[in-house]
């Protein structure tokens, strides 16, 4: 169990979050202020007149999963037998303080530290969580590239305008040199770890009387790299399978979130092909992943409203971005919230 003496994470200061949730709130309120100018909708009423409420019940179940899936890819390594014994429920609130975190911070910078801080929390050592945090990274990154590749084969070549391809081609080196950055930490952590300092330097958590989060997490992980190479290498000799769990529940993770986006745009009553919608949807998230806003504010409803407009009328352009940005982040982003408002209220760990 986690020693509070030995280690501790600690959150950014109220200021700090106050400033992410209005950077937050200001690019999202950009980026639809721009998609009024650029897609107005002029037939609203009879959208709402309109809305298929069987596919928008249908959120409900997929919302769930979705929120399973995201708890699930902790709880495969937090079962007791190498490292500390997490439930179901608590690796998902370390999943929704993770999506509030990354919503409300630049490049999602937030989301890894408020995530750690939960696991810390209900037992996990540092080293233990920054470890599946880092497999189940990489099995994102992986996985982004793989299903990105194959959507960028087989859509149409019609469907993409002529700036895409670069953008393409520039976001699978950047993600490609992440997946290599990963591997490195897991295999050679003390490398690692070298790489992972002048990063974190980026990370805008101060405080007046303690070190810098940053400072914290480091130190934290370099008494810990020990642990964190032989847990590592456990997984690897004993069970090996998890690392093909985590991409597997990756793949079923965010084949949900695409899910969710068909169903957002059946709910408004179009008629869209299942298999063209999700390559873009696949496309989109790649694009946004490493979007500099806070939780991919601004970028995430305009690059919508670019990608679909083959796809959907301009009337139903920027609500569909609106709605499928709600279920996808911003609800997640309200639990997770209170997720961490209620933590914090709370006294030291239970294994101190």
């Amino acid at each position: 169990m986690a020693n509070p003496s030995a280690e501790s994470v600690r959150l950014p200061s109220t200021r700090t979050l106050s400033r992410g949730i209005q950077g937050f709130l200001l690019c999202s309120i950009v980026g639809i202020a721009v998609g009024l100018s650029w897609k107005r909708p002029d037939h609203l009423p009879f959208l709402a007149s309109h809305i298929r409420w069987d596919f928008a019940l249908l959120l409900l179940p997929l919302l769930a999963l979705d929120y399973v899936l995201g708890g699930l890819r902790y709880r495969l390594f937090f079962d007791g037998a190498m490292l500390p014994r997490v439930s179901l429920w608590d690796c998902m609130r370390s999943n929704w303080a993770n999506i509030f975190m990354g919503a409300v911070t630049p490049f999602q910078t937030g989301g890894g530290p408020a995530q750690l801080y939960i696991l810390w929390r209900c037992g996990a050592r540092l080293s233990d969580s920054m470890l599946i945090s880092l497999i189940n990274f990489g099995a994102t990154l992986i996985f982004f590239l793989g299903s990105t590749m194959a959507a960028e084969m087989l859509l149409p070549a019609n469907l993409f305008g002529p700036d895409v391809t670069p953008f393409l081609r520039g976001s699978f080196v950047v993600v490609g040199g992440a997946v290599g950055l990963v591997l490195l930490a897991l295999l050679y952590p003390a490398a690692g770890l070298a790489m992972l300092r002048p990063a974190l330097r980026g990370v805008p958590w101060k405080s007046r009387r303690e070190l810098p989060l940053r400072e914290r997490i480091l130190r934290a992980l370099e008494s810990g790299t020990e642990r964190f190479r032989e847990d590592f290498r456990w997984i690897l000799k004993r069970r090996p399978w998890l690392l093909g769990a985590s991409v597997l529940a990756t793949f079923a993770l965010f084949s949900n979130k695409y899910l969710m986006g068909y169903a957002v745009a059946r709910a408004l009553g179009q008629e869209v092909p299942l298999g063209v919608f999700v390559g873009l949807q696949i496309i989109q998230l790649f694009l946004i992943y490493f979007a500099p806003t806070p939780g991919a504010s601004g970028v995430a409803e305009l690059s919508s409203v670019w990608l679909f407009a083959t796809m959907m009328p301009t009337d139903v352009l920027l609500v569909y971005a609106l709605a499928w940005r709600f279920v996808t982040t911003v609800l997640g982003a309200m639990i997770g919230g209170a997720v961490l408002v209620l933590e914090v209220r709370r006294k030291a760990p239970p294994n101190s």
